[in-house]
């Protein structure tokens, strides 16, 4: 039987700008236990003036975690900064509501400022028209040039111009403009000065150029939409016109086999939605729900519906130990 969410919503009270009324999809309820401990209780928690969309918090010495509430009814995005010793890194950008450019000069001063995406989505990638110039896998790269155009967040309003999901200034988007797009092959590395080094690596699956940043000092992976606790989704990548037959379950599956190979080298996981600062096990567990798609792909737990490109259609969960499940349909194993 196909499991619909029920789509129970409970509004946070916070000082931002903006005010969730409607949501896609139902809340997990330990990703929303942790973010009301969080929201209300984290002393490191910020709202700065040039920036009154978004929460800054710092969880390591040179990592500040900004938190911003969706726009389209979906989970809330975090996006990351990192401090090296001569240039700081931003790791997505959002949907590019509010001054992002200006909050992160703000956090990071002067210092030069290295952009890149983990995927194109509209929550990781929509702010990328407040920079110059953004990094990515080269396989996203089809996928980010169909984003260049000022109708993306058309989406947002009905017909009347009315927010659809989430209330907030229009005005306050900040304007479109284009910006260079620059694809790297899995493995590249950034280096933000004196040996600092954050480390591309590609995870197909939810997009077919889908890539982790592995921040080799604070030993933190940054996984994207690749470890969220509650769901992960492998539901095909329709945008991409070249490499859309990678976001598929195998090419996930053969990518954290890969990844899990190496687990010596980092000790915790940031995703870019829910709970962070996961042990690194939850990647072990993710790949084990993988080879049980594969090795059955009709044997999942429970089914769910889904809209995509306005049309909904059946997909299949299968349980992910102590993390939620992985959605995926027949066409996308």
């Amino acid at each position: 039987m196909a499991e619909i969410s029920i789509r129970k919503f409970t509004p946070m009270e916070t000082e931002l700008k903006t005010k969730k009324f409607r949501i896609r999809e139902s809340e997990d309820p330990v990703g929303l236990s942790y973010e009301k401990l969080l929201r209300k209780h984290d002393k490191t928690r910020k709202v700065y003036d040039i920036n009154p969309y978004a929460e800054v918090y710092r969880f390591r010495e040179n990592l500040y975690c900004i938190y911003s509430e969706s726009l389209d009814g979906m989970g809330d995005p975090w996006s990351f900064l990192i401090l090296g010793p001569e240039k700081a890194m931003l790791i997505d950008t959002g949907f590019g509501l509010g001054d992002l450019k200006g909050l992160v000069k703000e956090l990071a001063g002067e210092m030069p400022l290295v952009v890149v995406n983990t995927h194109y989505h509209f929550d990781h990638a929509y702010g990328n028209y407040q920079f110059e110039r953004v990094y990515c896998h080269e396989y996203e790269v089809p996928a980010m040039k169909t984003k260049l155009t000022p109708h993306v967040w058309d989406y947002l309003f009905d017909e009347g111009g009315k927010c659809v999901w989430t209330e907030f200034d229009r005005g306050d988007l900040i304007p479109y403009k284009e910006y260079e797009i620059v694809g790297c092959p899995d493995g590249y590395s950034f280096d933000l000065g004196g040996g600092y080094e954050v480390e591309m690596v590609h995870l197909p699956g939810h997009t077919a150029g889908h890539a982790a940043y592995l921040d080799k000092r604070n030993r933190i992976l940054f996984a994207g939409d690749a470890a969220c606790i509650g769901n992960l989704g492998i539901t095909g990548d329709p945008v991409n016109p070249l490499y859309g037959k990678a976001a598929t379950v195998t090419r996930f599956r053969d990518a954290l086999a890969k990844l899990t190979a190496r687990n010596d080298e980092f000790d915790t996981v940031f995703p870019s939605h829910s709970v962070l600062d996961l042990d690194k096990v939850v990647l072990s567990n993710i790949l084990e729900t993988c080879d049980k798609i594969l090795d059955n792909p009709a044997a999942c737990d429970s089914m769910c519906i889904k809209v995509r490109n306005g049309v909904e259609r059946e997909f299949c969960n299968k349980m992910i130990y102590r993390a939620g499940n992985l959605t995926y349909s027949m066409e996308t194993v």
